[in-house]
């Protein structure tokens, strides 16, 4: 079966999420010409994203207080407000559409081709790799799921019956919204939004881009329109294609076996330490599977016993390749589009205005509700764009910048809090505070590996950034601010490190780590030597802090004693705002080597994760308008032609290591992975027949025609974390099951915010299957108020064929295929047994 079988059947759903995105758009254009009129295309390029978090907002918001239910016609309901309240403020103060036209029309053609060519080709590769059963794609799907199938909000869920969501949910409203408009079940809809996520963050970063460089155009023509488009399209490529060294330096070295056993322990990287063993082999279909994983796992961080803790470090086309439809993918559009709202505030020469603030608050607050790390991350490249506006305005940030840049932060706040009140008053987090990194500082050649395409790339800008202001640098700002923030970071580490060690609820776990490693002494011992061994990291990342402000903040001498350098420009804001975003990306990295949030995993694995994801975003954007500006840019100084000519040549092998990874990538999961090469294998975007056993399945989708709504209540076996085959009724259908997964309750809920909802649960399931006695068993069934208990394949291996003799005597069965079976409890059943 090849694609073009695949198109008459499916291609209709790909088509029908295109027109939906694109109505979404369109709704919020009015809004998006009025408050994002500073970009040169007004804010055309990110209006998907705007309109569907708009509308999303306007849906859940009603939802939740009961004005509306979770119907189709309800979502164009919210739709049809966030149009009418665009059109309000717009026609306040309209447009000259024909002009608007004439002047972007280039930019509209392209980057409609763009969105609708990156929506169908991530839409075929998930077509051919539909797979939802690893990782945390249950947890993701049941979310969907009970999303889809919850009336009103908040959403139940669907792995502890009785309770709602206690997580950041609102990307899950935003594609079970264009499921349910679109027709489909959520085992469609999830890849599908897979697909949407590719091309939404594409298009969004093309946009960001564009508009970037685009603003340097200064009303010329069409050349520097066409610099826009390409520049605004190698962005794209940085942010949703590009992977990071590690295929082309270790991968490719370990699978072939051609390199020495010293280069591999050189790279220290968990699982590719030593040689493969046997003869190796450049052919992809010869790999095992799941070796992109590894690109993920750069960093190796080990305990001072040398043993090893994970730590995720991903970056977008490895999200986009593995298809976990988690939080920070789901937020990844609209963090683009909080870029795209910084970039108009840097461009607007004035201070944002009543309508945009609540609009960036709105935004700031749907990031927080999105991806909760996310929310103070982009409020920070928001402020700091306010903060570099005013700064290249005068050339310094006076104490009337600084308090309102306070003050737009409060507002923010407040904005982000009172809309999206319901959320936030309900949220539990499991971040317990900030920890001292003693034992993890990340090895600058493992950190390089992670970032090295976009370091080759923004170390040059910065070079020359310097070079074009040299005159003006303020070194001694720098240097001296630079080294607070070190000592600051360091002085964190310290400061938390005595805290932990004086207050008696954390003395205890304290003094375990510190008699485990063999005392007080050995361990200040060990941690000093490891920050020598490993300090090449924190002091490269300081000294890019140092030159991105030697480069910002000029010389005090300079604005005071010349007047007219006081209101000059001391750099484009289109620099000024790729400089904040590599101050931004630095600051990112270089906090988790001295601290860390805690959290369940108590490592700093997730602080890393979420850290480095946004960096990569934020550096991937500078590092697209650092091409331009190296080798485009006529209005500013250039580096003579043989140096940009060196600068081309390393960003071509830059691009050539970097897009290997989603090449052998796609190839290996769509075609290797998924058994095509040795059979035929249905090409489809539904992953729900391969989820779970056949006859799991089918009657799973019983129950689920049968109940309507998710007011019900059904027992099954409880899985550890990460078994899909665990839970599958609530996770295919969204129809609450008593209890799965505990590890991640605990994870939502904090651990003992689950133990006080989740009790007993877990060993009164274990009883209700395996009691003998039918009695208990029934007790257990009206404790819990369950309506239906399944009795599958995974219930038959956990717990014995002959614990299903009981159901099958006292109980109703309503759905069964095979030897899989879903019994209704009645009254009369528990009556009986009472």
């Amino acid at each position: 079966m090849n694609v073009f079988d695949w198109l008459p059947r499916e291609g209709g759903i790909v088509l029908s999420w295109w027109a939906l995105v694109t109505a979404a758009g369109v709704g919020v254009l009015p809004l998006s010409f009025r408050l994002l009129r500073c970009l040169p295309d007004r804010g055309y390029t990110l209006a998907r994203a705007l309109g569907l978090l708009l509308t999303g907002f306007v849906f859940w918001l009603l939802a939740m207080f009961g004005f509306i239910r979770n119907t189709p016609g309800s979502m164009i309901l919210a739709w049809v407000i966030v149009l009418v309240a665009g059109l309000i403020v717009y026609l306040r103060e309209p447009i000259d559409l024909r002009a608007w036209w004439r002047e972007n029309r280039a930019v509209v053609i392209v980057g409609e081709v763009l969105f609708f060519v990156l929506l169908f080709a991530w839409a075929i590769y998930r077509a051919h790799q539909n797979a939802i059963t690893f990782t945390e794609k249950p947890m993701e799907l049941a979310f969907l799921s009970s999303v889809m199938r919850s009336e009103v909000f908040p959403p139940a869920d669907p792995w502890l019956s009785g309770y709602a969501i206690s997580y950041y949910y609102f990307g899950y409203v935003i594609a079970g919204m264009l499921s349910k408009l679109s027709g489909i079940t959520s085992t469609i809809g999830f890849n599908m939004t897979a697909a949407l996520l590719f091309a939404l963050t594409g298009i969004g970063a093309f946009g960001v881009v564009y508009n970037l460089v685009r603003s340097r155009a200064s009303g010329s023509g069409e050349p520097k329109r066409s610099a826009a488009i390409w520049t605004g399209i190698i962005g794209m490529i940085f942010v949703v294609l590009l992977g990071n060294f590690q295929l082309a330096l270790v991968e490719v070295p370990y699978q072939t076996n051609t390199a020495p056993q010293e280069y591999l322990a050189f790279w220290d990287m968990n699982e590719r330490q030593n040689q493969i063993g046997g003869p190796g082999s450049a052919d992809l279909n010869d790999w095992g599977n799941w070796w992109w994983f590894r690109s993920a796992r750069v960093l190796n961080d080990r305990n001072f016993d040398n043993s090893r803790e994970e730590v995720i470090d991903e970056f977008p086309q490895f999200s986009f390749l593995l298809a976990d439809n988690h939080p920070h993918v789901l937020s990844l559009p609209f963090a683009v589009l909080a870029l795209g709202l910084a970039l108009n505030v840097i461009l607007s020469g004035r201070k944002p205005n009543r309508s945009e603030t609540v609009l960036y608050g709105l935004v700031i607050g749907g990031l927080i509700f999105l991806n909760t790390w996310d929310g103070p991350i982009y409020a920070a490249a928001l402020l700091g764009a306010e903060a570099v506006r005013r700064l290249i305005r005068t050339g310094r940030l006076t104490l009337d910048d600084l308090l309102s840049v306070f003050w737009l932060a409060l507002t923010l706040v407040v904005v982000a809090v009172v809309a999206y009140l319901p959320f936030i008053i309900s949220f539990r987090s499991q971040a317990a505070g900030v920890v001292p990194n003693l034992v993890y500082p990340t090895l600058f050649r493992q950190f390089f590996i992670m970032f090295g395409p976009l370091l080759l790339i923004l170390g040059p800008f910065l070079v020359l950034e310097l070079w074009r202001g040299w005159g003006t640098l303020n070194w001694r700002f720098a240097i001296r601010t630079g080294l607070i923030v070190l000592g600051g970071l360091i002085l964190l580490l310290v400061l938390f490190s005595v805290v932990g060690y004086v207050i008696p609820a954390l003395r205890n776990q304290v003094g375990g780590f510190i008699e485990s490693n063999g005392g007080l002494g050995r361990v200040v011992s060990l941690a000093l030597s490891k920050r020598v061994t490993h300090s090449l990291t924190a002091l490269v990342l300081t000294l890019g802090v140092i030159l991105v402000l030697a480069r910002m903040f000029p010389r005090r001498s300079a604005s005071l004693n010349n007047p007219e350098a006081a209101v000059a420009p001391i750099y484009p804001p289109a620099t000024g705002f790729a400089l904040l975003l590599v101050g931004l990306g630095l600051m990112l990295t270089l906090t988790p080597e001295f601290v860390y949030l805690r959290d369940n995993f108590s490592t700093r694995m997730n602080t890393v994760f979420k850290f480095y994801y946004g960096a990569w975003l934020v550096w991937s954007v500078a590092a697209a308008y650092a091409v331009y500006t190296i080798v485009s840019d006529h209005q500013l100084m250039r580096p003579p032609v043989s140096l940009r000519a060196v600068f081309i040549g390393g960003l071509a092998l830059v691009m050539a290591f970097g897009l290997m990874f989603p090449v052998a990538g796609v190839y290996h999961r769509a075609i290797v992975e998924a058994g095509r090469t040795f059979s035929e294998v249905p090409v489809t975007l539904d992953g729900g027949p391969s989820f779970t056993w056949a006859d799991d399945y089918q009657v799973a989708l019983c129950l689920g025609e049968q109940v309507e709504g998710n007011d019900v209540t059904v027992a099954q076996a409880v899985g550890g974390q990460y078994h899909g085959e665990f839970g599958t009724v609530a996770t295919l259908t969204g129809l609450p099951v008593l209890l799965n997964w505990v590890g991640h309750q605990q994870q939502w809920r904090g651990v003992e915010g689950y133990a006080e909802l989740g009790g007993t649960r877990d060993a009164d399931i274990q009883t209700l299957y395996t009691s003998p006695t039918w009695r208990d068993t029934a007790i257990l069934l009206n404790q819990y108020g369950v309506d239906y208990v399944v009795f599958g394949t995974i219930e038959r291996s956990t717990f014995g064929a002959e614990s299903e003799i009981k159901f099958l005597d006292n109980l109703d069965i309503v759905c069964e295929t095979g030897g899989s079976r879903i019994y209704r409890v009645t009254p009369e059943a528990i009556q009986f047994s009472q």
